[in-house]
């Protein structure tokens, strides 16, 4: 994979991971309205997923970019 086509990618994975997280909340809420027990532990277990997911990608993320301005300091001393 190009280092084009990871960055789309992770980007691709950081918002999904937020939509994910998202979603959870607002099937969680919905089921305790709606009193389902089990509706609120999807939706509890859903985010969960899409924030676990959201902080890899966003990790990699900051390293990467982290890399990219160490090179571009450098290049300038």
């Amino acid at each position: 994979m190009t280092p084009d086509n990871q960055a789309t990618f992770e980007a691709a994975m950081a918002t999904v991971g937020s939509k994910a997280t998202y979603t959870g909340a607002s099937t969680s809420a919905v089921a305790w309205i709606l009193s389902s027990e089990f509706g609120i532990l999807f939706g509890v277990l859903l985010g969960l997923a899409g924030f676990a997911v959201n902080l890899y990608f966003k990790r990699k993320q900051d390293k990467r970019e982290q890399a990219e301005h160490d090179r571009r300091m450098s290049s300038l001393k």
